[in-house]
């Protein structure tokens, strides 16, 4: 399966949408880095002339005066009647050392629950809140920092800073305003957390190459012109590739799913089930597929393609408790419910079972459980489609 990030499902007209300024993943690295390593402080070596501490060598033999002596066996010995120690001194004093206290509070009191802490269990900052102090000393941390774990840090608390500094994310009186997370359609999500669950491909066998193309070709145009700019924007393959939402292949079947956050599970209205436009796509992913595991030249054309089927279904979600389901601690609750189908297509062709969509609903809750890749819930998917 390929793995991708949440934000990968999003256009990019939904993340520009859902942009906010509160900087998540800046306040969970502070808070990790303090889960792992404690506060951060700095530390300076101390050289000094005695016998407490790890001695120096190199110190020692450029400062001090060797002596020769003799041993009991009348041999000559070259000793040292002092030496140069040194040890570290870690400076808990330090204002980068205040800011990150500063930072970790923070972070506790807004996303620790996360990680079961409450923002009582950090020590209480020394000092209060100045964007120009702050931002300057974590700035001079970020310029002579070679360290990589180091420098992740302190980008965060620059981040968390800057942030706090915004005149706008706070209120009248200096308080901050509580910051907001998420996202402004859910559906993306669902799309994402049901490609996890049942996105399934043959080894080698990489999502991208179950995408249909679109082209453009103007045949009334001389040869010779140079191609225009709208056929350039046309023939972009960011722009004119078919994406099917998630692809299930296990034992003799293609499962081409397409996730559809609809409220059909819940009213059971056909208003709210998927339109033509939805069941065109289906059949044309299905067509693709179907062409390409009968050609030996395309990436498609696995070793068992000859007893190969296809199938086509909608996963939409539905509340397994409002109906008095039992729980199943082994896989995620599911029904299916019909199909949808075309007709112009002939759905009794045993052929291409693709012609049926069929309907799965998926239990929304358990979803949201365990959304990991789930080998039963793919073989109980395709038991539950007719074959």
């Amino acid at each position: 399966m390929n793995d991708k990030s949440l934000q990968s499902y999003f256009s990019e007209e939904d993340l520009k949408k859902s942009q906010l300024d509160f900087p998540f993943y800046a306040y969970l690295s502070v808070l990790q880095y303090y889960l792992d390593f404690g506060y951060f402080v700095e530390s300076e070596t101390i050289y000094k002339k005695g016998f407490s501490g790890k001695i120096s060598w190199p110190r020692t033999i450029k400062r001090v005066k060797s002596q020769v002596v003799k041993d009991e066996e009348g041999r000559h010995q070259v000793v040292y009647l002092n030496l140069i120690t040194r040890k570290t001194s870690y400076r808990e004093d330090n204002l980068i050392t205040l800011v990150h206290k500063f930072c970790v509070k923070e972070s506790a009191r807004l996303i620790g629950p996360l990680y079961g802490i409450s923002e009582n269990e950090v020590e209480e900052p020394e000092l209060l809140f100045d964007y120009e102090p702050f931002a300057e000393v974590i700035q001079d941390k970020i310029a002579a920092t070679f360290n990589d774990k180091h420098l992740e840090l302190f980008h965060a608390m620059l981040k968390m800073v800057r942030y706090l500094g915004n005149k706008k994310n706070r209120g009248e009186d200096g308080s901050e305003n509580e910051p907001l997370f998420g996202v402004n359609t859910f559906a993306p999500v669902w799309e994402a957390m049901v490609d996890k669950i049942f996105g399934k491909l043959p080894q080698g066998v990489t999502k991208d190459k179950f995408n249909p193309h679109l082209r453009w070709n103007d045949g009334c145009r001389d040869e010779k012109l140079d191609v225009s700019e709208e056929e350039i924007v046309l023939n972009d393959p960011k722009r004119s590739t078919l994406r099917p939402d998630t692809i299930m292949v296990m034992g003799e079947g293609v499962y081409i799913l397409d996730s559809k956050y609809y409220k059909y599970g819940l009213t059971g209205f056909n208003s709210h089930l998927p339109g033509a436009e939805s069941v065109c796509k289906q059949m044309a992913y299905a067509e693709y597929v179907e062409k390409m595991l009968g050609d030996p030249s395309t990436p498609l054309h696995f070793a068992q393609d000859d007893t190969l089927s296809i199938y086509n279904a909608f996963v939409m979600p539905y509340c397994a408790d409002a109906e008095g389901a039992s729980a199943s601690s082994a896989t995620f609750q599911m029904k299916r419910v019909g199909y949808i189908y075309g007709d112009w297509k002939n759905v009794e062709d045993e052929n291409r079972p693709y012609h049926k969509i069929h309907c799965i609903l998926l239990d929304m809750k358990s979803v949201m459980r365990n959304y990991a890749n789930n080998p039963a819930a793919q073989s109980e998917l395709a038991k539950l489609i007719p074959h």
